[in-house]
C-alpha cells in the first residue's frame, strides 16, 4: 500500500529537534536479568540516570518498510535508514500512535555505529507525515529528506516493539548504556486501515517475547577504562552479536527465524 494522496496538509509546528552530533559506536547483548542487574548497578556508579527517560516507563515504536521490504534487506547487510515512530507511556498502551506526543526518528545504520535524528511533534502531524501530508526541516545530515523517500516509495508501519528501559546517559552524550526489559514484538495490520483515520491503531499478533534483557552501549570516541571493563563482561557473557530491535522484530514478522535470534536457513 502506497502512501495516500492526500491534498490537505497539516500545518506543522516547530517541532522538538535532537541529533547526534556524529556517527557513535552502537552495541547490543542479550544477557540475563541477574548479569543485566550488574551491569546497571556498575553504570549507575559512574553514569546519571537520563534526564529523557523515566525509568521503566513503557516505550512503543512502530516501524516501518516498503511492499518488498527493501529496509529490512538492507538492514541485514548491514547498512539501512530505518523510519519509526516512537511513543513513551506509563503503563503499556494496546494500541499505537496514540494522541500525545510522538518523536519520529531516522536512524541511520551502518555495520556497528548509528547516527540518529528525531523530532517531537504532536501525533497529528507524524499520521500525517506517514501519508505524505506534512514536511519535516531537514537541517543536518539529510535523513529527513532520505525518509521521504522511503515514504513516497511506499514505507509504511508495519511492525511494534514494546519494553520498559533503564536508561543512563553521560551529561555530554558520550556515553549511554541502556537495559530493556519485557521486550515484546507485534505486528501491525496497517493495510486495514483507511488512510484517512485518526483513531490508534490497535496492536496486532504478538510475534514473539524476549526471556532476557538487551543491553545496549552507544558512545563517541574512546571509552572510560570502566566501560571498557563492562563492554568485555558483556560480550563474555552473550552469546552472539545481537541485531538491532528492528531486524529481530521483521524476522518474526516475516517468519525468518527459528526462534534462536538467527534467520533460517533457505
Amino acid at each position: 500500500m502506497r502512501p495516500s494522496k492526500v491534498s490537505v496538509k497539516v500545518a506543522t509546528p516547530i517541532p522538538t529537534h535532537e541529533t547526534d552530533a556524529e556517527r557513535r559506536h552502537e552495541h547490543r547483548f542479550e544477557v540475563s536479568e541477574s548479569i543485566a542487574r550488574l551491569v546497571m548497578r556498575t553504570t549507575a556508579n559512574n553514569l546519571p540516570l537520563s534526564r529523557d527517560d523515566r525509568p521503566y516507563q513503557w516505550s512503543t515504536t512502530t516501524y516501518c518498510d516498503t511492499v518488498g521490504w527493501s529496509i529490512f534487506r538492507a538492514a541485514q547487510k548491514g547498512s539501512a535508514m530505518q523510519l519509526r515512530i516512537r511513543e513513551y507511556h506509563r503503563t503499556r498502551p494496546h494500541d499505537v500512535l496514540n494522541p500525545g506526543t510522538a518523536w519520529i526518528e531516522f536512524k541511520d545504520d551502518e555495520r556497528d555505529t548509528s547516527l540518529k535524528e528525531r523530532f517531537g511533534v504532536p501525533m497529528d502531524v507524524a499520521r500525517a507525515f506517514l501519508r505524505g501530508g506534512a514536511t519535516l526541516p531537514d537541517p543536518d545530515h539529510g535523513l529527513a529528506e532520505r525518509a521521504a523517500r522511503l515514504l513516497r516509495e511506499g514505507a509504511r508501519p508495519v511492525a511494534v516493539t514494546q519494553y520498559n528501559r533503564l536508561a543512563y546517559n553521560a551529561l555530554d552524550s558520550s556515553l549511554r548504556i541502556t537495559a530493556d526489559h519485557n521486550l515484546m514484538y507485534f505486528a501491525l495490520p496497517w493495510e486495514a486501515r483507511n488512510d484517512a483515520e485518526e483513531a490508534p491503531s490497535r496492536l496486532g499478533s504478538l510475534l514473539a517475547m524476549e526471556p532476557d534483557v538487551i543491553v545496549e552501549m552507544k558512545w563517541y570516541g574512546e571509552l572510560p577504562h570502566w566501560a571498557v571493563d563492562l563492554h568485555a563482561y558483556l560480550a563474555e557473557n552473550t552469546r552472539e552479536e545481537r541485531p538491532s530491535k528492528f531486524i529481530v522484530a521483521m524476522r518474526w514478522l516475516l517468519g525468518e527465524t527459528d526462534g534462536s535470534k538467527k534467520s533460517k536457513k533457505k
